[in-house]
Formats: structure tokens, C-alpha cells, sequence
């Protein structure tokens, strides 16, 4: 029973690093919550009739929805400076809305420059993304409430109400505390190290090759979110007021790397006890769940009988034993969170590896694909502008075209094709990143059609009822949007057919008619952001890999450099590039994920998640090889060539050059990369310490690695 509550908590908070996604549901129900019961008492106290209180309520919670995702960060000062614009915003989309509303042509060109703008204005940072948002959601509210221009004050103090509501609970209440956000990262690490461990041990007693390639996968997406916990750390490290007591930024990022080499060290123990006996597996298996269980007396004393029965076998297996039961240790050691005290020192001179957003988050997938060339660039003089203008344009085009899909589906309700249209270009970069919003938009509308019709039948004609199931739907929405964007639109729907049954014009055909417009809206933006200047997913991808190769290439001649200095300085050069790699990696999986799950075009999820697996391998191994390095004593020029030998074929397959990637002359040189060259280099090679022998074991594994990497005419 311990070890079934102990898997349910792992299993939450390990999906959930720092809880962001339960502040986050939290925070978007609690003042979508606070917004309406606010506005209520505004509306009362002012007298307005019941069609307005309604009117204040709405459009209260919508600045709810948008303002808690907006205003919850780490700096206060950020905060409110964000807040000072989201009335000004929500405004001009208001009164645009009012005094285009009286001709339809006017009307939907000027949704369309509306859509336009909110789009390209997304290029003046994370700010003006949101206040986009807000000046085409409040347009649309315009057209839908079929507000005037004697309403329009009224509107305005609903939302600077609003406003000052959220940010007064986003500043307080659910303002992302930097100590016990940090502290609840720690939390999460040991959690997926533990998952790690259970994968691992799935994995040694698999039965079938399709078995062990499926808890081989499993291995890889625990390590991936691993490491993405590991660069949290290291970007929140960069608040002063985060850091244990008595620690600095470099500490904290040292012993984060010390730990992730251990995790790694279990991952591929794990991998070399794979062909051993079914004895020395079973033993390996239950180490692994002993230790992930956190009993330990149980797990060292099962180290022990692992390394006896490890004797009898040969070097590979015996040598792979060691190793687990190593990183078992070390695992026991360090069981719990660094103790979080108030008594910190600020911060200096820190560059963090992944530069967080202002919402204290790690970037997604656009800050990836922004700088990708779009295909057509020849042709298409729209492939050649930048990020944000290309989408721009794109969203005019779509949405100028959903306009006229809409309005043949229905004249009064086109606007669901529109906003079909324009969610597809948010929060995308790529053309499949937009063909899976758009099928999991639908599929979501699709889906909570029935839950929606249901749930409206029931609730019609109490109020009270309806306003819970809508901050409800927040909350469900909010906290499973970042696992599929399919949940979001479900309980959207069911939004959506309340907020119809409020305003008393609700009906099952309205919704049916939203699925429809859904779909061709959805349809529409799909296939312009197919045809219309695409970015590439798999261009994106190249470039991606590209940039990791790049970096292990600069982590492999720094290590050279460092095999003769053993200054901090240069040590902490070191573990900034150790990290850069893996927040490259990290970006690499983020644009990589839809080829690993959609069976479309010429797309083969195996093979991607196959290259992906050994580009893991490559970091994992360059890491395991610049701790060697590092640890030698003395200098060891042998050692050093051989890890430049490596670097360049690093740089082959990024396809850069030495002398692109720097002006050192020792790095500059050109280097023969092919395989019997490393051999002998290897083989000629003067070391007499074991330590510089592992070294070189595994800068000639990282070379194998690297060669599967390369195009088939280069190997």
C-alpha cells in the first residue's frame, strides 16, 4: 500500500515540475472566481439592469483567463507594469469593435487587420503578445454582445476592475515565489529520478524486443524530463532569492551536474546489463525498485548480493553491475531538497543556460522555429520577412478566408471559423505544430459537444450552477492544456454552452453549428500554415541538431583546453557548456514532438524517435567523457588531441567547420574524422592512467554515436 501511495505522488508531482501547472489551474479559477464575484458587486452597487451585471461578469472573467496567465511572475515590478496596459488594450479592441459594427464588410475587414496586428505586434516580447490577445478578443466581444458606444465606459470600469483584481492576486497569493519554487523543482528531480529508476528496472525485465524498445522509450522521456527540471534550476538560480542558504549560482549548477551524471550513470548500467544473465537482471531490477521506493538498507544490501553474483560473469556485465551499484549510492546520498533558509546573498554575474521567460518558464517551441527560413523564399517575397510579419500575414490570409467559410455557414455565427483560424498561430511555429492544434482543436470541440449539451440542459435557468461549471472548466482546462491542447477545447466547449445558457441562447443545434465553424476555421488555418510561407518542421529540426552537434563540439574543445587548467574559472566555463547542451537538446525535442507522433507524409516516428535517442546518447557520453577528462591529474596532450578529433567530427556533422566555430588555432586545425583514424590515433596514444583510458573509451564511443549522425554519402 506504501509503495502504491508513493507511485500516485510520484506520478503527479513528477508530471508537474514546481506544481506550475497547478498554480497555474489554481490561479485562473481562483480569479476568474474573484473577477466575477468583484464585478457582481460592482454592477450591483452601481445599479446597472441585469443584461449589464451579466455584461460586467463576463468580461471580467475573460480578463480573468488571460490577466492569470499574464500576471503571475516572479517580479512584482513586472507585473504591474504588464496591468497598466490591459485596459488600454481591451479598450481599443472595444471600441474598434463599436465603430466598425454597423456595416458587415467594414465589420470583417476590419476583424481581419484587427487579427493582423494582434499577431504582428507579438515581435515587441511576451507583453504585447497578451495584449494582442486582448485587442482581438475584446473586438470580438464587441461584435458578439453587439455593444454601443454609450456602453463603452461602463465596459472599461468592468475592466480595470478586473485588472486590479488579478493583479492583486497574482502579485500575492499566486506570484511564483522564487525559494519555494526552486525548492519545489528539487522535489520534482528526485521524483523523476525515481521514475527513471522504475523504468530502468521495466526495461532489464522486459521479455520481448517490442517490450524493451517500449520501456526504452520510457528511459528516454524520464531523462528528457529530467534534464528539463535540471535547466529550471539552473534558470531560477539566476533569482538570488531562490538559492539555499550559503549557496551561489555555480554551486547550485555543480552539484546539478554531479547528479545528473549519476542519473546517467544508472541509464546506461542499465543498458549494459541488458544481455546479462537472468540472475544478475533479476538482482539489478529489484536494486533499482528498492531504491526508488526509498528503502535503504534493502537497496545497499541488494547492491551487495548484485556485485557477488556479478563475479561469475565477464567484464562487461561485472563492470556494468559496479556501475549501478554506484549510482545507487550516490542516489541514497542525496535523497532530499538542499534545506531552504531566508539568510541568502544575492546574485552576480550568473548566466543562466536556458534564459527563462518573464512568466519564470522555459521558452517553447516558437522561440525555436523564429529563426528557421520558410520555405518559398524564392518565390514568395512573404517567406522572406521575419517570424512574427510572416505569421502575421499568414493570420489575415486565413482569417480573411474563414471569414468567407463562415459567413457561408452561417451569416451571424462565422466568427468560430475566425477564431478556428487565429488559434492556430498561437503558440506555433512550425506547419505541424499547426496541423496538431488544429486536429486537436477539433477533436476537443468535438468530443466536449456531448458533455456541453449535456451539462447546459441541466443548468439552465440557475445562474449559480453555470458560473461554477465555468470556473471548473478553468481550472480542468488550465491544468491539462500543456498535456494535450485537445483537453483545453473540451472544457472550452462546455464553457461556451454555459455562457450561451446564461445569456439565454443556448440550443444543441448552436453547437452543432460551433463544431461545423470549428472545423472549417480549423481546416483553413491548417492549410494556409501548410502552403502560405510554411516553416518547416523538419528544416526546423536540422537546424536543431545542428545547434546541438555545435555545442558538444564547443563542450569537447573546451574539455581539451581544460585537460591542462584545473582554475574555477575555467570549470565553471565548463559547466555552463555542459548545460547550453542540454537546453539545446531540450529545444530539439521541442520541435521534434510532433514527428514522433503523427503517422502523416513521409513521417516515420520510429526513426525520430531513434535519431533522437542517439543524439541523447552523444550528450550523455560527451558528458561522461569531459568528467573524466576533467578528473585526470596533470596534463594529458594524447588525450587532448583525441578529444579534438572528436570536436571536429562533432562540427561535420553540424556541418560547420573549425574555422567557423573558432579563431584558437589549436582548434582551427583540420582534423581526419573517419573511424580508422580515430583508431589509431587511439591505439598510438601514450597514457598510462586508467582514468585517461576511460577517458579515451568513451570519446571513442561519442565517436560511433556521432558518425550514425552523419548523411549516409559521409560516414
Amino acid at each position: 500500500m506504501r509503495h502504491l501511495v508513493t507511485r500516485a505522488r510520484d506520478l503527479f508531482v513528477g508530471s508537474d515540475p514546481a506544481l506550475s501547472r497547478l498554480r497555474m489551474a489554481l490561479a485562473g479559477a481562483t480569479c476568474v472566481a474573484a473577477a466575477i464575484g468583484v464585478e457582481f458587486l460592482l454592477g450591483t452597487a452601481l445599479g446597472v439592469g441585469p443584461q449589464t451585471l451579466i455584461l460586467f461578469m463576463l468580461l471580467g472573467a475573460v480578463v480573468a483567463m488571460l490577466g492569470s496567465n499574464a500576471l503571475a511572475r516572479p517580479r512584482v515590478r513586472s507585473s504591474v507594469r504588464a496591468a497598466l496596459l490591459f485596459p488600454v488594450a481591451f479598450g481599443a479592441g472595444l471600441l474598434i469593435g463599436v465603430l466598425v459594427g454597423t456595416t458587415i464588410i467594414i465589420e470583417q475587414a476590419a476583424f481581419v487587420a484587427v487579427m493582423f496586428a494582434a499577431v504582428y505586434i507579438r515581435r515587441f516580447g511576451i507583453d504585447y503578445f497578451f495584449y494582442g490577445f486582448l485587442i482581438w478578443i475584446s473586438y470580438f466581444f464587441s461584435l458578439f454582445l453587439g455593444l454601443t458606444i454609450d456602453q463603452i465606459p461602463e465596459m472599461l470600469l468592468a475592466v480595470v476592475t478586473g485588472t486590479a483584481v488579478v493583479l492583486l492576486l497574482c502579485t500575492t497569493v499566486f506570484r511564483p515565489h522564487p525559494r519555494r519554487t526552486l525548492l519545489r523543482i528539487f522535489r520534482s528531480m528526485l521524483v523523476r529520478r525515481r521514475q527513471i529508476m522504475r523504468a530502468c528496472a521495466a526495461y532489464l525485465m522486459a521479455d520481448s524486443v517490442r517490450e524493451r524498445r517500449k520501456y526504452a522509450h520510457r528511459i528516454f522521456m524520464a531523462r528528457t524530463r529530467y534534464n528539463e527540471t535540471v535547466l529550471m534550476s539552473d534558470g531560477w538560480a539566476a533569482h538570488a532569492r531562490a538559492l539555499p542558504a550559503g549557496w551561489t549560482a555555480e554551486g547550485l549548477r555543480r552539484r546539478l551536474l554531479d547528479v545528473q551524471l549519476s542519473v546517467e550513470l544508472t541509464a546506461n548500467s542499465t543498458e549494459m546489463l541488458v544481455s546479462a544473465p537472468d540472475a544478475v537482471r533479476d538482482l539489478a531490477a529489484e536494486a533499482l525498485r528498492l531504491c526508488a521506493h526509498g528503502e535503504n538498507r534493502a537497496t545497499l544490501a541488494a547492491g551487495d548480493l548484485l556485485l557477488d553474483a556479478a563475479t561469475e560473469t565477464d567484464d562487461r556485465t561485472r563492470a556494468g553491475c559496479t556501475r549501478l551499484v554506484q549510482s545507487l549510492n550516490e542516489a541514497l546520498t542525496h535523497q532530499s531538497a538542499p534545506i531552504i533558509d531566508h539568510a541568502l546573498k544575492p546574485t552576480t554575474e550568473f548566466e543562466p543556460a536556458a534564459e527563462l521567460t518573464a512568466l519564470g518558464t522555459l521558452p517553447g517551441s516558437p522561440s525555436v522555429s523564429k529563426d528557421v527560413i520558410a520555405r518559398g523564399r524564392r518565390w514568395n517575397p512573404l517567406a522572406r520577412l521575419s517570424s512574427s510579419s510572416r505569421q502575421a500575414a499568414q493570420v489575415a490570409i486565413a482569417g480573411a478566408v474563414a471569414i468567407a467559410a463562415g459567413t457561408a455557414i452561417s451569416g451571424q455565427r462565422y466568427y468560430w471559423a475566425v477564431i478556428a483560424a487565429f488559434v492556430v498561430f498561437t503558440g506555433t511555429g512550425t506547419r505541424m505544430e499547426s496541423f496538431s492544434k488544429s486536429f486537436n482543436r477539433v477533436l476537443g470541440t468535438l468530443v466536449g459537444l456531448g458533455a456541453g449539451i449535456l451539462l447546459a440542459n441541466l443548468t439552465t435557468g440557475h445562474t449559480a450552477l453555470s458560473l461554477a461549471v465555468i470556473i471548473g472548466c478553468v481550472f480542468c482546462g488550465f491544468y491539462l492544456v500543456r498535456v494535450s491542447y485537445a483537453y483545453m477545447m473540451f472544457f472550452v466547449t462546455i464553457m461556451v454552452s454555459q455562457l450561451y445558457g446564461i445569456l439565454g441562447q443556448f440550443s444543441d443545434q448552436l453547437l452543432v453549428l460551433r463544431l461545423i465553424e470549428t472545423a472549417a476555421g480549423a481546416l483553413i488555418g491548417m492549410i494556409v500554415a501548410l502552403i502560405v510561407a510554411p516553416v518547416s518542421t523538419r528544416d526546423a529540426v536540422a537546424d536543431a541538431e545542428a545547434d546541438v552537434a555545435s555545442s558538444l563540439a564547443d563542450l569537447l574543445d573546451a574539455t581539451a583546453e581544460a585537460s591542462s587548467a584545473t582554475d574555477a574559472a575555467t570549470q565553471r566555463r565548463l559547466d555552463g557548456l555542459e548545460l547550453a547542451v542540454d537546453n539545446n537538446v531540450r529545444r530539439l525535442n521541442l520541435v521534434a514532438d510532433p514527428l514522433t507522433r503523427f503517422y502523416l507524409w513521409e513521417s516515420r516516428p520510429r526513426q525520430v524517435r531513434h535519431r533522437l535517442t542517439v543524439i541523447s546518447s552523444c550528450v550523455s557520453t560527451a558528458r561522461t567523457a569531459s568528467a573524466h577528462i576533467r578528473s585526470l591529474a596533470g596534463s594529458h596532450e594524447a588525450v587532448a588531441e583525441i578529444c579534438r578529433r572528436v570536436s571536429s567530427l562533432a562540427r561535420e556533422v553540424a556541418g560547420t567547420t573549425d574555422d567557423d566555430a573558432t579563431d584558437n588555432p589549436r582548434t582551427a586545425e583540420t582534423h581526419d574524422t573517419s573511424a580508422e583514424a580515430l583508431a589509431t590515433a587511439v591505439e598510438t596514444a601514450t597514457v598510462d592512467d586508467p582514468a585517461a583510458h576511460s577517458s579515451l573509451d568513451s570519446l571513442v564511443s561519442l565517436s560511433r554515436l556521432l558518425r550514425e549522425l552523419l548523411p549516409d554519402n559521409a560516414r
